[in-house]
């Protein structure tokens, strides 16, 4: 066995399980996609180790594939529809193609194309002295010394440096999912306090009316009455606009409405080093550290071997003489042309190396930003509950005051006025704080 063959063989077997895993992605991404994720990130970081635990993890994938639909969120069927109304994700997953095309390359018998010459040799227009000659060459390339191991080796790397990056653009997507989400959920909330505002409203108008025919009511009470209920109304009218500008940009964002609810998952087994951008520059560093292989393996042109036949026609000589050989080409490294292709290759590692720590060191951060988020959106909620409460008790209050004529209608309305502002912040504050779950979940690298 050649020295190319045995630096070829770990990555056939590797070719061979690319592919088991590539067709185990596709059926998970019909049957449970967001299971894709986690299966590429165990992938990306055993398939250089150990290539025994595959159908352990395949079995894996099949299982999470077939159960992960009971555990969905209530936002994994639009976010999956989402995926799929975003051109780059398909089309990155088109590109599985083009590697199975250049690992079939790097595994085939000849580096390229074979090659004829024909040439013919006369001097008819010189001294015609009878001389024909004909000769026929066929050639073929020659891989170079661990070419084929380091050409397969980049094409598996770009492989999986695809499916990492399929991964980090169904994160993106999910992000944009998620806040489409909580603005429509945010919308809704407010809604549903304006229209209690308004029935409050409306109903007080009304009893006012009722009271101001009988004469036990002024109208200038009245005229405040109606015009608070005016001022609901076109509350409820820039509320509703805003729910229907929210609902548009989820159904064109997903394609389908909005869900009446969500929840995010429990995040606490999630770590920050299988978020897909970290897992994305791993990748990359595998596929810079096999390029600058591929580097140092192509260090001059191909060798050739060919074999010609030759048909040589003299008068003075044998009328007519055939001859049979074969040809070696062998060329040489130039240091010259090698040096500026290493030292960019070994600049790619450096530069993916130093992009990996970047990648965890604001992974980290937003995990962390996400929590601070938390921590103050619960806070603020605390405290938006408790001046909720204490404005209830005023309305209360100035209700019972303004029925036995202790108070004026007016400051009735506007303490209703103030409790439909709280109601209002502690709504927002409330979608605040299961926003800042799905933060924390996003900065995780976790598919709704």
């Amino acid at each position: 066995m050649s020295v190319d063959n045995l630096i070829r063989g770990p990555y056939r077997q590797r070719l061979l399980n690319y592919r088991r895993t590539a067709a185990a992605i596709r059926f998970a991404n019909r049957k449970c996609p967001s299971s894709s994720l986690v299966f590429m990130q165990i992938r990306a970081r055993n398939w250089t180790h150990g290539m025994q635990i595959l159908p352990l993890l395949l079995a894996l994938l099949v299982f999470t594939a077939l159960s992960r639909p009971a555990h969905a969120s209530e936002l994994t069927g639009a976010f999956e529809a989402a995926c799929e109304r975003t051109p780059d994700i398909p089309a990155l997953a088109a590109r599985r193609a083009e590697i199975s095309a250049k690992a079939d390359a790097a595994d085939a018998l000849l580096p390229g194309g074979p090659w004829t010459t024909l040439v013919h040799r006369t001097d008819a227009l010189t001294n015609d002295r009878g001389t024909r000659e004909y000769e026929a060459e066929f050639g073929v390339p020659i891989w170079l010394r661990g070419e084929r191991g380091a050409a397969l080796a980049a094409a598996l790397t770009e492989g999986e440096r695809i499916e990492a990056e399929i991964a980090a653009k169904r994160l993106a997507v999910a992000k944009r999912v998620r806040d489409a989400y909580w603005m429509v959920a945010e919308a809704r909330e407010k809604l549903v306090i304006a229209e209690r505002r308004r029935a409050t409203a409306s109903a007080l108008a009304k009893s006012l009316r009722d009271q101001s025919q009988s004469g036990q009511a002024q109208l200038v009470d009245t005229k405040l009455a109606d015009a608070d209920a005016r001022d609901a109304d076109a509350a409820i009218a820039g509320l509703r606009s805003e729910l229907n500008q929210a609902k548009i940009a989820f159904e064109v964002l997903t394609g389908v409405a909005a869900p009446a609810a969500f929840r995010e998952h429990d995040s606490r087994s999630a770590a920050p080093s299988n978020h897909p951008r970290v897992v994305l520059r791993a990748v990359a560093i595998e596929k810079a550290k096999a390029d600058e292989s591929l580097v140092w393996a192509v260090d001059r042109e191909r060798p050739e071997f060919s074999a010609f036949a030759n048909n040589n026609t003299d008068t003075n000589a044998e009328p007519n003489v055939t001859s049979l050989g074969v040809r070696l080409k062998i060329p040489f490294a130039y240091d010259a042309l090698n040096e500026p292709k290493r030292a960019a290759a070994a600049a790619e590692v450096v530069a993916a190396n130093e992009e990996l720590a970047l990648a965890e060191r604001e992974v980290s951060g937003d995990v962390a930003q996400a929590n601070a988020r938390l921590d103050g959106a619960r806070q603020q909620l605390a405290a938006l509950e408790a001046r909720r409460q204490a404005l209830g008790s005023v309305v209360e209050l100035t209700q019972s005051a303004q029925r036995a004529g202790q108070s004026e209608l007016n400051d009735l309305i506007r303490a209703r006025l103030q409790l439909f502002e709280a109601d209002l912040s502690r709504v927002t504050a409330r979608v605040a704080v299961q926003r800042a779950r799905s933060d924390i979940n996003q900065a995780l690298g976790i598919e709704p």
